[in-house]
């Protein structure tokens, strides 16, 4: 291998305004950065006289908004600067310094210049490695990426392989609280690396080092400008961001009604059910059908779970086919399929060709969606050869595969997701525009939120240690700017004897349910054991209770939860939230692991150690069970004393309220918070307004209204109620309406602004029930039975004062 450029200076010889952006000529090489928004700059350098012209996979092809800039120009230095940052190339090395408006450096290249394009041969194609380093500030910490399952919230001092596998889903996003992000746009094996030599991206196969440099500073601002770039997240019908039940797996038609009609009758909320797989029984494996053995009227079945039970249905499609399949024989006659088969001898098909795309999205419509199936849950969508559980493995598969329909799998690696999804949601919103189209994958890549896709954490184990990392992984992944991300709850495999009647797994079971409560999608599924609520126990009993509440709590939340979802899709929002996205100012935040925002409202506590079960004993825990010999069916009762958790409260001018107990705390303290089994610590932000609707079963069983608006006082707030028809995509056209809520805090009082749009089935008259948050009141799950003020709503403007 030849070494092109390593790092070392490359002078630029010559350069020229382009309409958007300088072109700079290098020795060797070229360069441009090409302004894409006042605050997205696009770099690429090239070692040859020539840019790449490949069309990227992960960038929305759209028209982009004329720009002013300026050039400015001596004999060290050529400078573009936009209306928020400057972007400065030394002449003598290549180098680019970002600035933001103030001439504040952000973010620099090695003064050296930092770009190393190296020659090789991957799978016989002649390529380059591609590496861009940068110089980092000490104070800043690091985030996204994706999701990854070592328990790492702040990527300083780590290194991060970008390859996708079961448990790993590759973003190569970067976000900085020094106010910037960088988008890496590159498909194939990616390292990160930060350390005391410096940090860097480097990729296996490239024609270009190719990055996009975004500023906030605020990280709203920076997601906004990687969904610019990548494509917006659509919004899900409403019934999606109810409870999801799934397990491994219902076997027949009968145990999956079944447990439809348990849950009606039980009366626990409940709006998606989901079928996994073998569903096809003696059919082949992945044959987009039914086996009617097991299911004699798959298309009566969705009928009743829809009308009679009022239930949405997810169904898993795989990637792969068995031989006797008809989608098998399709795509291998047409030479559609990777060469490399499974040990079940199913074949996995080439998602980077559209034509097998169509296919795929033609029989999940002929067998599923033309039967009423509402959701589609991807499996596999690394993809998998040979059930590959480590990145080394899956790595080494996928090469094995060597060609894609657009070039070399090694080329491609990481893509495969995007390319998958991007079929099925196109093949839906062609087929129909009344459903929206809700897909769930087991694998992501940037720019896959724009079809409608959420990712899960994979086959992951029952433990505390895996569920504590769960926390960083989903706001990793949240901030590698895709929105949406969920978990099994309660891990996919257990190791606990007895399952669901096992008092550890139950406890665990019980914490991982209250913290999925407050996931964007809020989904159990499990191998090993039952995860239907009442396998956990009866009423009356600790953990049906509990589960039973969380279940409540989530369907209470809903106005608040589906009004965050159309920030997401209108203004680039993330409601999943790393303590950076709030609080980058507050040194204290940088690494804190358990902690996260739900809205802007919400902090989340999930409890990640047992306090009440458990069998193997450490030597200190023995010591306890001498001091507190209690049990409960035969588990030992860790003493009563370390029932809560530590809680930073981040630094926040208003403080914070207790939701349970709406007792105050100033921010910027840690405090040890109240645990108990039936409690995970929530506190509000003070100067907030969270919209909690009345308890319902699911999610269109009737408007929500009354809406009861808890304020929380101590600085001006405000929020956005939006409502729609709850499917289909006429948002997209302004069939919806926002109502503006504002609180005075000088004033003390609350606005109830104009109603703005309108849709069918709208309530054209509704009722608020507003109250101050105190100690002891407008606290917990319940509604509160006497409000401080009662006001019927017709759309005009209304403001009520509390003084």
């Amino acid at each position: 291998m030849i070494p092109v450029c390593c790092g070392e200076a490359i002078p630029v010889s010559e350069y020229e305004r382009a309409e958007n952006g300088l072109i700079l000529k290098m020795q060797p090489g070229k360069m441009k950065i090409e302004v894409c928004a006042e605050n997205i700059l696009h770099i690429v350098y090239t070692p040859i006289d020539k840019f790449p012209e490949r069309k990227s996979l992960m960038i929305v092809d759209k028209p982009r908004p004329s720009v002013k800039w300026d050039l400015k120009e001596d004999k060290d230095f050529v400078s573009l600067t936009t209306n928020k940052i400057q972007a400065e190339v030394s002449m003598k090395t290549g180098a680019i310094t970002f600035y933001y408006e103030d001439g504040v450096v952000v973010l620099r290249e090695p003064a050296a210049g930092g770009k190393t394009m190296t020659e090789a041969d991957v799978l016989g194609e002649d390529v380059y490695h591609a590496e861009q380093s940068f110089v980092l500030s000490a104070d800043e910490g690091l985030y996204g990426l994706g999701q990854y399952q070592e328990g790492i919230m702040n990527y300083r001092g780590h290194d991060v392989l970008l390859a996708q596998a079961n448990t790993v889903a590759v973003v190569p996003f970067l976000l900085s609280t020094n106010g910037y992000g960088i988008l890496w746009d590159n498909y194939s094996l990616t390292k990160f690396h930060d350390g005391e030599d410096g940090t860097y991206f480097w990729s296996e196969v490239a024609d270009a080092i190719d990055y996009y440099f975004i500023y906030g500073p605020d990280a709203d601002d920076i997601i906004a400008g990687y969904r610019e770039l990548t494509g917006y997240a659509p919004m899900f019908g409403k019934w999606a961001y109810g409870y999801w039940q799934c397990k491994e797996r219902y076997k027949t038609q009968d145990e999956l009604t079944g447990v439809a009609k348990e849950y009606r009758e039980r009366r626990l909320p409940l709006d998606s059910i989901v079928q996994d797989w073998q569903y096809w029984g003696d059919l082949g494996w992945n044959a987009m059908d039914f086996d009617r053995k097991n299911f004699p009227d798959p298309e009566g079945m969705i009928r009743e779970l829809h009308e009679k039970y009022h239930l949405h249905v997810m169904i898993s499609v795989w990637t792969k086919f068995g031989p006797e399949t008809p989608i098998y024989k399709e795509m291998k006659n047409k030479g559609y399929l990777y060469s490399v088969p499974d040990s079940h001898g199913s074949y996995t098909y080439d998602a980077f060709n559209g034509d097998a795309r169509k296919i795929y999205w033609d029989h999940i419509k002929k067998g599923f969606f033309s039967k009423g199936m509402d959701a589609w849950w991807l499996d596999v969508t690394e993809p998998e050869f040979d059930h590959a559980l480590t990145q080394e493995h899956t790595i080494e598969m996928m090469k094995s595969a060597e060609r894609t329909a657009l070039g070399s799998t090694a080329r491609y690696l990481n893509a495969y997701s995007l390319m998958t999804t991007k079929g099925v949601y196109e093949g839906q919103r062609e087929t129909t525009s009344d459903k929206r189209v809700f897909i769930l994958a087991r694998s992501a890549f940037a720019g896959q939120q724009r079809h409608a896709a959420v990712t899960w954490s994979g086959d992951i184990l029952s433990t505390w240690d895996v569920f504590r990392k769960q926390i960083s992984a989903g706001l990793n992944f949240s901030m590698a700017g895709i929105p949406y991300w969920t978990t099994d709850i309660g891990g996919f495999t257990v190791k606990y004897g007895s399952g669901r009647k096992n008092d550890e797994f139950r406890e665990l079971y019980v914490r991982w349910f209250q913290y999925g409560a407050f996931c964007p999608i809020f989904r159990s599924h499990g191998s090993s054991t039952p995860r239907e609520i009442w396998q956990f126990g009866e009423p009356k009993t600790w953990a049906y209770d509990t589960l039973e509440k969380f279940d409540i709590l989530r369907y209470r939340m809903l106005p608040y939860i589906y009004s965050l979802a159309w920030k997401v899709t209108s203004e680039g929002y993330t409601i999943m939230r790393g303590l950076p996205f709030d609080f980058r100012s507050d040194p204290n935040i940088l690494g804190i692991d358990d902690q996260f925002m739900f809205g802007p409202a919400i902090l989340v506590n999930p409890v990640t150690k047992p306090m009440y079960h458990i069998e193997r004993l450490t030597p200190s825990q023995k010591m306890l069970k001498e001091k507190h010999d209690a049990k409960i069916d035969g588990r030992i009762i860790i003493n009563k004393e370390i029932r809560s958790r530590s809680v930073y409260l981040p630094e926040a001018a208003a403080g914070w309220y207790d939701f349970w107990t709406g007792k105050f705390f100033a921010g910027g303290q840690t405090i040890e918070a109240p645990a108990p089994i039936d409690i995970m610590p929530l506190y509000v932000k003070g100067g907030s307004i969270i919209p909690m609707g009345p308890e319902l079963q699911y999610a269109a069983e009737k408007p929500a209204d009354p809406i009861e608006l808890r304020i929380y006082p101590g600085a001006d707030a405000d929020f956005i109620i939006y409502e729609d028809e709850g499917d289909n995509y006429n948002y997209e056209k302004g069939v919806y309406s926002i109502i503006p809520l504002k609180w005075n805090e000088s004033a003390r009082s609350l606005t109830i602004g104009q109603r703005i749009g309108s849709f069918p089935g709208m309530l054209t008259k509704r009722t608020f029930n507003i109250i101050l948050v105190t100690e002891n009141r407008g606290v917990g799950v319940q509604a509160v039975e006497k409000p401080d003020r009662i006001v019927t709503y017709t759309g005009d403007e209304i403001t009520i004062n509390f003084k």
